[in-house]
């Protein structure tokens, strides 16, 4: 008898290659591609001696800050040599509600480091997070979910974060890129000297198309992504028919669009479709809202599950 497990349970060695092409689609942007330059300028830069220069990378949840820091990993993976694995690249999440010292055992942790921590204050922590860095040939670090470090915003773990944040930079030498929610910024304006350090500031804002311009750069992205999908007959995301529904489904946030397009993909290809059409969508549409989450509403006051399904309505076109 068959189950709904079927269609998952024997995915054929193509299907499983098609959706993991759609899944690892990475699709950059202007403004992406100077945030990647911007993050490697530091690398380098800060190899030429003098304080490391670090940077702040801000978005709302969903922007594509991960995805980003994951593709600056893809470009510059861990290599293995006779003696160590060389980690030039470091990258970590900050715990949730941490504070400096869970954050400097989780990150020693990430690195690979199997000693006992207990007793040990952060700074002593850190210390040894610094030595583990340089030890492995870490260049620069890549911390994501930075507001995890200063979510109560109390003036006081505001104050040790960015004493914290000092000590690693100071002790390790090494540059610092801080990803996280456009409040972490907060952090800058209780220590001068933290700033200076974060001259750097880059913010990854939402697709808009309220003029002409911006209506071109979300279909510019959508026209790449769509020439990137493993169908022989592409949708057309770019083009009138889809575009709006897209943008009126995602409110421009990258995550949401990119799940869409990846369950609708995902229907398609399990069923050996070789288009990617609107009954996909609609499908995909019911499947992310079965299963949306609070943080995945664009607006407190518009709630995506009261809006009607914009890939099962007429739209003008004209």
């Amino acid at each position: 008898m068959n189950t709904l497990y079927d269609r998952y349970d024997n995915i054929t060695d193509e299907q499983d290659k098609k959706i993991l092409q759609v899944r690892n689609c990475y699709i950059s942007s202007p403004n992406l591609d100077r945030i990647l330059a911007d993050i490697h300028r530091c690398r380098r830069i800060s190899e030429r001696g003098g304080y490391p220069e670090c940077m702040l990378v801000l978005g709302e949840p969903g922007a594509g800050k991960t995805t980003l820091r994951k593709e600056y990993l893809r470009l510059n993976p861990t290599r293995e040599e006779l003696e160590r694995s060389v980690v030039s690249v470091f990258s970590s999440d900050f715990p949730d509600r941490t504070v400096p010292k869970q954050a400097a055992i989780c990150f020693l942790e990430d690195l690979g480091h199997e000693l006992s921590s207990k007793g040990l204050s952060a700074p002593q922590l850190t210390k040894i997070l610094a030595n583990l860095m340089r030890q492995c040939g870490v260049e620069i670090s890549l911390l994501d979910e930075f507001q995890h470090l200063i979510e109560t915003k109390s003036f006081t773990v505001l104050e040790d974060a960015a004493k914290w944040l000092k000590i690693l930079i100071n002790t390790s030498g090494l540059p610092v890129v801080l990803f996280g929610m456009p409040y972490s910024k907060i952090i800058l304006d209780c220590d001068d000297a933290l700033a200076g350090r974060f001259m750097i500031q880059r913010r990854i804002e939402p697709f808009r198309i309220i003029d002409k311009e911006q209506r071109k750069d979300f279909r510019t992205f959508l026209k790449v992504f769509n020439d990137s999908l493993p169908f022989s007959k592409k949708p057309g995301l770019h083009e009138v028919e889809l575009y709006p529904r897209l943008f009126t489904f995602s409110k421009g946030n990258m995550r949401r669009l990119r799940v869409l397009i990846n369950y609708a993909a995902e229907e398609a290809i399990l069923n050996n479709d070789d288009e990617l059409n609107m009954e996909h969508f609609i499908a995909g549409y019911h499947y992310y809202m079965d299963h949306i989450t609070k943080k995945d509403q664009v607006d407190a006051d518009e709630k995506l599950e009261a809006q009607p399904n914009p890939f099962d309505v007429s739209i003008d076109t004209t």
